[in-house]
């Protein structure tokens, strides 16, 4: 009798380890964009994030303004302002940070403007994101 509880006890334990020691396999990367990044393109895997990270160019009286992308491709799951770690240095406005999932297949334009004023508007970021 005490030998089954033992067995029982112990492979039971055994489950519980295994099953703490199981990695998640789905997890996907998250692929890091900048500034100097612009204009190229990327390709990334279904699932995979892209985090695009830009410094705000309010010294310049510049805002951020709209971003495009095909959503039936990439979603935008949030947009950050990241204030500076220095606030000594003047004119640093800190950054801004978008992170983006891949959705599907296909291939998207992702770029991002800027504005002064109701008139003036640039484009600060332009890839375009091919989604395998």
């Amino acid at each position: 009798m005490k030998s089954i509880k033992h067995i029982i006890i112990l492979t039971s334990m055994l489950m519980i380890a295994a099953t703490a020691c199981k990695k998640e396999s789905n997890s996907k990367s998250i692929i890091q964009l900048n500034g100097l990044d612009n204009g190229k393109s990327v390709m990334v895997t279904q699932g995979e994030k892209i985090n695009i990270t830009l410094g705000n160019p309010g010294d310049g009286g510049y805002v951020f303004g709209s971003w495009q992308y095909d959503s039936s491709i990439l979603q935008l799951n949030s947009h950050i302002r990241v204030t500076p770690t220095n606030t000594s240095i003047v004119g640093d406005f800190g950054s801004d940070v978008w992170l983006f999932t891949a959705l599907k297949s296909g291939k998207s334009a992702l770029s991002i403007t800027v504005s002064r004023g109701s008139a003036e508007i640039q484009t600060e970021f332009a890839d375009t994101v091919k989604v395998q």
